[in-house]
């Protein structure tokens, strides 16, 4: 496994952001998050169906996201914000990927999915906008990261050229027909000028969420949407079993934190649940095939 440090300014969140929020101490995050380290919205069942745990339906998630590019024995994936690496070791632990490719911009993530020396494996410490593969790849994973990808006070047209970068991008790094599966949060009834005020930069700085419009309009002349779902619910409960989780584990975190770090995160676990259940935010997947 190899590392490379980002060799420009990103055109969303930099370095320096991503590990405002991620870089808080693994030990901290393993607390409150599932066996997995996964951190970003599970894919629940039928909400009228018995409870399923957090575990499996992180699992979940991670099945969704690699049948839907169809990898399997002896493939290759590219995943564009590994985060702790529960996506790159399904990939080769259960699905028989041979080559699995991980970029973040958090040290912590990084370190740690290093030190989990899975075959196959390699994790970069490097930014999407900077990565140059040495070869093309059977599918690509982006779960979270696209968030990230720009920044407040950007306009809309010029959102729109960085997301087209990035499928562009995507576009040639996949072998012919192959697939890209992306989940992000996405904006929902909020309007473009009133953003600003929702987003709450002190949680996650340098970040911008994009407009469903957006990613459609940025992907039209690379890839063909093939699915794509909406499911605020996938967000709500899973923001709602880390709050109750996190809560749990007040005095444990406390002793591994500095100062103020519980508190900090369940008010943003708590603003977050609000934002998903008043439709500020969406959870959206979508599925694209290579042109």
């Amino acid at each position: 496994m190899s590392e490379q440090a980002p060799v420009s300014r990103p055109s969303g969140a930099s370095a320096e952001a991503i590990s405002c929020h991620y870089d808080v101490g693994t030990e901290f995050y393993r607390l409150w998050l599932d066996r997995n380290l996964t951190y970003s919205a599970a894919r629940w069942g039928d909400p009228r169906q018995a409870a399923v745990s957090l575990e499996l339906a992180q699992e979940a998630k991670l099945d969704f996201h690699l049948r839907a590019v169809g990898v399997g024995p002896g493939d290759s994936l590219l995943d564009v914000g590994c985060g702790w690496g529960s996506m790159l070791r399904r990939a080769v632990e259960q699905y028989g990927v041979a080559a699995a490719t991980g970029l973040t911009l958090s040290a912590d993530q990084h370190n740690y999915v290093r030190a989990l020396d899975l075959p196959g494996v390699e994790v970069r410490l490097e930014n999407y906008e900077d990565y140059r593969p040495a070869a093309k790849f059977s599918g690509i994973v982006s779960v979270g990261a696209f968030e990230h990808f720009t920044r407040p006070g950007l306009s809309a047209d010029e959102k729109v050229v960085i997301y087209r970068r990035f499928f562009e991008r995507c576009h040639g790094w996949l072998n012919r027909g192959a697939h890209l599966s992306l989940q992000s949060i996405t904006w929902g009834n909020v309007p473009r000028d009133a953003t600003g005020f929702i987003m709450a930069q002190d949680v996650f700085p340098e970040t911008d969420p994009p407009y469903v419009a957006d990613v459609l309009e940025a992907s039209a002349e690379t890839f063909e949407l093939i699915y794509m779902e909406n499911r605020r619910s996938d967000y709500i409960r899973t923001l709602e079993v880390w709050l109750e989780r996190l809560r749990t584990r007040q005095r444990e975190i406390e002793a591994v934190t500095r100062t103020g770090t519980f508190e900090f995160y369940e008010r943003y676990l708590r603003r977050s649940i609000y934002g998903f259940k008043k439709k500020q935010f969406q959870l959206c997947r979508f599925v694209f095939q290579r042109h």
